[in-house]
């Protein structure tokens, strides 16, 4: 399996640091995944992805170390990207597939951007919230939700998550470091992803965009 590296190039002459982050294991994530009764393989971007929409959906999916494909859930895949910056870590990339969906569109951010506030007391949950547009409003209000993020807000995970918007898709990301990290916030990102699911039921973006 190749694993690429990091290089930093300092001073000239320069010297070569090279740093490398492990592979994601991408298949213990999808074990832990179906522990939890979801259905789920290792995704083949050419073969799971429409044709139609791969342009737009490879700077999520196509990493180095693969993404997932869910069926009958509320997530349709969730990317991985191996990130190195103050330290080595990942990016999870869970993805709603919507081909009403477009970026510079100003009315869908002002629909389903989201990020989380909270404060905190002795490690409990003394407000949380999310703003952003009418999905964060959804949010807030979600009990269940609320529940879940509150059991897991020690998890860096947990407080990382947000949602934006792209082309033909709506993404729940966060960062993580390992399978389990991924697996504590699953239930909290497929509860957005339900509530992301039933608003976009209610609101016409459009017609399919042409692509």
């Amino acid at each position: 399996m190749k694993i690429y590296s990091y290089i930093k190039y300092i001073d000239t002459p320069f010297i070569i640091i090279e740093i490398v982050l492990p592979v994601f294991p991408l298949q213990s994530f999808i074990d832990g995944l179906s522990s939890l009764g979801v259905d789920c393989k290792v995704g083949n971007f050419y073969y799971d992805i429409s044709y139609v929409i791969r342009p737009y959906l490879e700077r999520w999916l196509l990493h180095r170390d693969g993404f997932v494909k869910i069926h009958g859930e509320s997530i349709d895949y969730i990317g991985i990207e191996d990130v190195m910056r103050m330290g080595p870590f990942y990016n999870a990339y869970c993805i709603i597939e919507n081909r009403h969906i477009i970026e510079d569109d100003y009315n869908a951010h002002k629909l389903l951007d989201a990020e989380p506030y909270f404060t905190l007391c002795d490690g409990r949950v003394t407000r949380l919230g999310w703003s952003g547009g009418v999905l964060a409003g959804i949010l807030t209000k979600d009990s269940t939700l609320y529940n879940l993020f509150s059991m897991n807000i020690a998890n860096e995970e947990t407080r990382k998550l947000s949602v934006k918007v792209v082309n033909f898709a709506c993404i729940v990301e966060t960062r993580i470091w390992d399978p389990s990290g991924l697996l504590s916030v699953y239930k909290i990102v497929d509860r957005i992803g339900v509530n992301i699911r039933e608003l976009l039921k209610q609101i016409h973006l459009g017609d399919d965009a042409d692509i």
